[in-house]
């Protein structure tokens, strides 16, 4: 009898941890939730242009997705190539765009569905194939069937040749902004950027100084139209390089220098060039000792250039070899790496400046020169004038020349055909300075002594 109750009891407790399994299954299961009709894209192929990059291109809709919960849905749309829509990594490589809750439809610009397209490795001007699918997410996420569009993308291309990069060091004008230039590859654009105020490292890419199209970026590298401002990590000189191909950009340190017996630091440290933007060229003007020197990149060796002989004026990349200075004295250096960076081209030439106009002994036929401060940094003379005007000249010709556009704010212009006025005949203390970071412009002062 005992034997029965146990087994009795046993069937009961086993009838009722039955129940309560199933009553738990039930309450865990999901209830099933789909698209009801696949999406659909208007319109269903479609070439690119850039001239319509701004223009909506496509539009997705699709109906409602309801879950048994109720609470807004946030939809998503993606992109993927065939082959990455199938095994077990399908749809991995998908670019993901939200469209937003309670939304059932999303319009793409051109530009968007052209970075789509390049962003999965379809080629220009070639028609190829892409799948969209929808998502719906809420408690989990819902796929729609995927759908077809053709889709033929084209290559970014810039008419000019500079792009420009309005900040906040420019007060937000491209018009007064500085720019990068092209290089030999379609769409790619590379220059130099220095911002020395730690508060303005703020700025954007422009396509001409009155352009409309204005990029910003994502915060991983990526450009966007309209989108947030770039910004440096720190005041300094940077490498700019711009990819309008793939809309990526980067800022790299970037400052060279000279280092040898032949400089003022010799061999322990670099002494700075600046960076010349009218001409593109790295430039160092100031004295120069008898000996050698080379150009190191960021005050380093691991990217350093020297030539094989005094007369070429080509440096080559990692060379043992180095320039070997004659004389000491003022000089002005140039230099610029090639787009091969395996070579880059230079100038040493010896620089002098004078005063020439008809206040000056020489009148206009000769300058008076003057001496380079090297303390300083600034060129000096103790003249003798009269009554007339007065420019300031290098070596003795006029291809390089400096003009005021007054007597007063001591400020000079490049090739500008000012001259400061000389009310009176005296003994004056001359000072002249090209500015290092614009030598555009140059500075200068005028002050009688008796």
């Amino acid at each position: 009898m005992k034997n029965y109750m146990t087994k009795f009891l046993f069937l009961i407790a086993a009838v009722f941890l039955l129940a309560a399994c199933e009553d738990d299954a039930e309450l865990t299961t999901l209830a099933t939730v789909n698209f009801s009709v696949n999406p659909m894209v208007t319109p269903g192929s479609l070439v690119l242009t850039q001239d319509d990059a701004t223009e909506a291109a496509v539009t997705i809709s699709w109906d409602e997705v309801h879950f048994p919960i109720e609470a807004p849905v946030t939809y998503s749309v993606q992109f993927d190539v065939a082959t990455d829509t199938i095994g077990d990594q399908a749809w991995a490589n998908a670019v993901t765009l939200v469209a937003g809750s309670e939304v059932f439809s999303k319009s793409i610009l051109t530009s968007e569905l052209n970075d789509v397209a390049k962003d999965l490795g379809l080629e220009s001007d070639v028609e190829s194939t892409l799948l969209i699918r929808v998502q719906a997410y809420l408690d989990r996420t819902i796929s729609s069937s995927a759908i077809v569009m053709n889709v033929t993308p084209y290559t970014t291309v810039i008419p000019n040749a500079s792009l420009y990069l309005p900040g906040s060091y420019s007060d937000w004008n491209a018009a007064s902004a500085d720019s990068i230039s092209a290089t030999a590859t379609s769409g790619i654009f590379k220059g130099i950027l220095t911002l020395k105020d730690a508060d303005k490292l703020d700025f954007k890419i422009a396509l001409d100084k009155d352009s409309e199209t204005i990029y910003g970026g994502d915060g991983n590298g990526n450009l966007v139209l309209d989108g947030a401002n770039l910004t440096l990590p720190a005041a300094g000189t940077y490498e700019i390089n711009v990819d309008l191909n793939t809309l990526k950009w980067s800022a790299t340190p970037y400052s060279w220098g000279i280092i040898g017996p032949a400089t003022p630091l010799g061999w322990d440290t670099d002494t700075d060039m600046f960076y010349d933007k009218a001409n593109q060229v790295w430039k160092y003007v100031g004295y120069l000792q008898a000996g050698a020197l080379k150009w190191r990149l960021n005050d380093a060796w691991t990217t350093n250039y020297g030539p094989q002989n005094n007369d070429d004026g080509i440096a080559f990349l990692d060379d043992p070899g180095a320039y070997t200075v004659m004389a000491s004295g003022v000089y002005e250096i140039t230099f610029k790496v090639n787009e091969d960076p395996t070579t880059a081209m230079y100038t040493i030439n010896t620089v002098n400046w004078g005063i020439i106009g008809d206040a000056t002994a020489g009148g206009w036929d000769a300058d008076t020169d003057m001496t380079f401060n090297a303390a300083g940094g600034f060129w000096e003379i103790t003249a003798d004038l009269v009554p007339g005007s007065v420019k300031f000249r290098r070596d003795d010709a006029w291809p390089n020349n400096y003009g005021p556009r007054n007597s007063t704010d001591g400020i000079l212009y490049y090739d500008d055909p000012g001259a400061h006025g000389v009310a009176e005949a005296g003994t004056y203390y001359i000072t002249f300075t090209v500015d290092a970071a614009n030598p555009a412009m140059a500075y200068y002062t005028i002050e009688k002594q008796n």
